[in-house]
């Protein structure tokens, strides 16, 4: 299978424009060995050393689609409009000399920054293709990857190095990046054996964590500070060491 039967594949399953083009954009054979290049568009896991895969397209694709993202401009502007607000209580006197539409820009550039974590990010790939999602947005967003094996660090880290947005960290994934939370999305990238409920309070209000437990896929919203799942079965996934 070539890149463009991969793609017709993805289209034909029902899969948004914006990962369509994410997955065209973005080169699945940068991130495997050079003996597997000519199967980078097979829709099927591939090896990529030291027991991990890169996982089949279809299977992203589908996480990536729970995932989302492309709400992610709403809960931007939902975010900046919040804090706009708190500034009219805080500071009168700064608002009546300027407009929403600054205070909107002025805040894009803070701290209300959309923030996404991978946990088991291996070759960086769905790294790539979540930077690529939000580059067709034009949005701006930091981007975590998490990853326990140091070799696949060192590889993905040179290969995403132009990306100065995203970040890849030598860790423990199970316990998620804490320091550094809270998330609008999480995305688990291998299997637990239960549902890791820590993860939740490193989820902001609003925000989407997908994660595999088992043999399922799992949709966890976080509203209200509420917790809202949904279950997708039949899926196979290597598992989180």
């Amino acid at each position: 299978m070539n890149k463009q039967q991969l793609l017709e594949l993805l289209k034909a399953e029902g899969f948004s424009d914006d990962i369509l083009n994410a997955f065209e954009n973005v080169r699945r054979e940068d991130f495997i060995s050079e003996e597997l290049k000519k199967y980078a568009y097979e829709n099927e896991p591939l090896p990529i050393g030291e027991g991990a895969t890169i996982s089949q397209p279809y299977t992203i694709a589908f996480m990536l689609e729970l995932l989302e993202l492309d709400r992610i401009k709403l809960l931007t502007n939902n975010k900046n409009i919040s804090s706009f607000q708190n500034k009219m209580r805080d500071n009168e006197s700064k608002i009546w000399k300027s407009n929403l539409q600054e205070e909107l820009g002025e805040q894009e550039q803070g701290d209300n920054k959309i923030k996404v974590l991978e946990i088991g990010s291996g070759s960086g790939y769905v790294l790539a293709l979540i930077n690529e999602l939000f580059a067709l947005q034009k949005i701006d967003a930091d981007i975590y990857g998490v990853e326990i094996n140091k070799e696949l660090v060192q590889k993905s880290k040179l290969i995403l190095r132009e990306f100065k947005n995203i970040e890849i960290i030598n860790s423990d994934g199970k316990i998620g990046l804490k320091e550094h939370s809270p998330f609008d999305r999480i995305l688990v990238s291998a299997a637990f054996d239960e549902m890791p409920t820590w993860l939740f309070g490193q989820l902001n209000d609003n925000g989407i964590l997908v994660v595999p437990v088992k043999n399922s896929i799992f949709q966890i919203k976080k509203i209200n500070g509420e917790i809202f799942k949904k279950e997708f079965e039949g899926f196979v996934f290597v598992g989180m060491r």
